[in-house]
């Protein structure tokens, strides 16, 4: 009776252990259906917030272009007839220097933030030659250009260059993106801080070779909701000459070459702005690579 009872509670432990093993196996495997359907919902809804945004985007352009266009003609006249007032007043407009210059510059302003919606409105139009840049080289060769201003505003730039890739865009476009980094970082920190440039190899989110630039800063820093909306055109915390189209044509010009542009941030402690390039080839194109 005993032997029978031990087999029988042999059997028993046996089959708990069986349906132990099965509910483990079902839990796993509902677990990683769970995880595929929370990713195949995320990619849902991101290729469809990106297919609004684009036609979003396309819609906009068009309307900046139109916009741009129609300024551009009173623009033209308004710099033709000044032209005509100081020709018939040489030599009579001493007093009136400074209105001139004023004039000029209020032109110049709008004929750029007109530039900057046909930039915007229609990039392929304004797209540059495609070549190899030297990482390190292009930062070495911007640095200078934000040089006033990194020394009105007391700020201290450090540099950590390990990109060995080169990589492929229009030099002029890289060097505009720079720019309007640096400066973005340099207006974050009015009380003076550190500026850090960093650079180094990585892939791209399919494999793709390629380099890295981070333009770090240590000033104010953004809120969620501002750094949600920064990419957005005509969106700006700029309370003066600040129209909102910097970094919208920042991205704009690095996704045309097939680049990234991504931003983090810190309320009081700063931004980082990164920057991902895909490798040039041998003949400076795009060198395709591989999903890892």
């Amino acid at each position: 009776m005993a032997k029978h009872l031990d087999g029988f509670l042999d059997e028993i432990q046996d089959r708990d252990r069986q349906l132990r093993s099965w509910n483990d196996e079902l839990n796993r495997r509902v677990e990683e259906r769970t995880v595929h359907l929370i990713a195949a919902r995320k990619q849902i809804e991101d290729t469809t917030k990106q297919l609004v945004l684009a036609e979003k985007l396309a819609t906009l352009g068009e309307i900046s272009a139109g916009i741009a266009h129609e300024i551009n003609n009173p623009l033209a006249v308004m710099q033709g007839n000044l032209e005509i007032i100081r020709a018939v007043l040489a030599g009579r407009t001493d007093d009136l220097d400074l209105e001139f210059r004023l004039v000029d510059e209020q032109i110049g302003r709008i004929s750029e933030i007109v530039r900057k919606l046909l930039q915007f409105a229609r990039p392929a139009e304004y797209a540059g030659y495609e070549d190899r840049q030297d990482i390190a080289a292009m930062i070495s060769d911007t640095l200078p250009l934000v040089g006033h201003l990194l020394k009105r505003a007391a700020v201290t730039v450090m540099r950590d260059d390990r990109a060995r890739r080169e990589v492929r865009i229009n030099r002029t476009e890289l060097q505009q993106v720079l720019v309007n980094l640096m400066v973005n970082a340099i207006d974050a920190m009015p009380g003076g801080g550190t500026l850090t440039l960093r650079s180094y190899d990585a892939e791209g989110a399919g494999g793709e070779p390629g380099a890295v630039i981070e333009v770090q800063d240590t000033g104010i820093g953004m809120s969620d909701n501002v750094l949600a909306r920064i990419f957005d055109p005509f969106f700006t915390t700029k309370q003066r000459d600040g129209n909102g189209l910097g970094l919208a044509i920042c991205q704009m010009l690095i996704s045309h070459t097939g680049g990234t542009l991504t931003a983090s941030s810190t309320p009081d402690i700063g931004s980082t702005f990164v920057l991902w390039l895909p490798e040039a080839g041998d003949d400076g194109t795009r060198r395709e690579g591989h999903s890892v």
